[in-house]
C-alpha cells in the first residue's frame, strides 16, 4: 500500500504520522537524523499504512521489515538531541 501524499512539516515532537487518508508527515527536523534513523521513522510510518495502531500486528509487521527495529527506536529515543543543529526560536 503507498501513501496518498507525504508532507514535511512542523509536527512539534513527533518524528512523524500516518493520517486517516494514508497521508504520511514527517517532522522537518527528521532531515538532520542519520539515514538509519531516518529509515526506521519512515519504515514505521509506513507500517502503519497497514495497521493503524501499535497493536501486536503493527510490531510484527515492523520486524519482518526492519529486524533490528527496536535497536533504532532505542537510538532516536536517547541519542537525538546532537544530530538537531536547527531549532525554532519562538
Amino acid at each position: 500500500m503507498r501513501p496518498s501524499r507525504v508532507n514535511v512539516c512542523d509536527l512539534g515532537f513527533r518524528w512523524g504520522s500516518c493520517g486517516r487518508m494514508r497521508i504520511i508527515y514527517f517532522i522537518w527536523r527528521l532531515l538532520q537524523l542519520p539515514v538509519r534513523l531516518i529509515d526506521y521513522v519512515v519504515v514505521h510510518e509506513l507500517s502503519h499504512l497497514l495497521e493503524d495502531s501499535h497493536t501486536r500486528e503493527f510490531w510484527q509487521i515492523l520486524d519482518r521489515t526492519m529486524p533490528d527495529w527496536y535497536e533504532r527506536k532505542r537510538r532516536l529515543e536517547s541519542d537525538w538531541q546532537p544530530f538537531c543543529a536547527f531549532r525554532i526560536v519562538g
